[in-house]
């Protein structure tokens, strides 16, 4: 057996304790935006207009709000979506079949905040 052979098994017998430990890393890193709100990181940023509920607009393409949305103004308090007006700066997170599940209103430097702390936490990543 090859000295190369014998180091690939070694790896695999760390690759479920290295799986488990994947799984469980977005549990454990969220991106804080300026106000101290903590949002997960899995959120993503765009511009959300909401028509009729369900519908929306992200960034101008057709999506939909799940049944239990919760939208987060800047002050972090819980708005029903007939209250929110025109295209806004959002952060938000998708449910399991791409529908928008949670929206935080973000003001101007709070957008900029966190897009700067996506791409910082992304450039992270991809050097691991």
């Amino acid at each position: 057996m090859t000295d190369s052979v014998r180091r690939a098994r070694a790896r695999l017998h760390l690759l479920p304790a290295g799986l488990a430990l994947a799984a469980l890393a977005p549990c454990a890193r969220t991106v804080r935006a300026q106000t101290g709100r903590t949002l997960p990181e899995t959120t993503e940023l765009g511009r959300l207009r909401i028509e009729v509920f369900p519908q929306a607009r992200l960034d101008g393409n057709p999506v939909m709000l799940g049944a239990g949305a919760r939208i987060r103004d800047e002050q972090n308090v819980i708005r029903p979506p007939a209250s929110i007006d025109g295209e806004r700066r959002v952060a938000f997170t998708r449910g399991a079949m791409g529908e928008i599940v949670e929206v935080w209103l973000l003001t101007d430097d709070e957008f900029r905040a966190v897009a700067a702390r996506i791409a910082a936490a992304r450039r992270a990543a991809t050097q691991r």
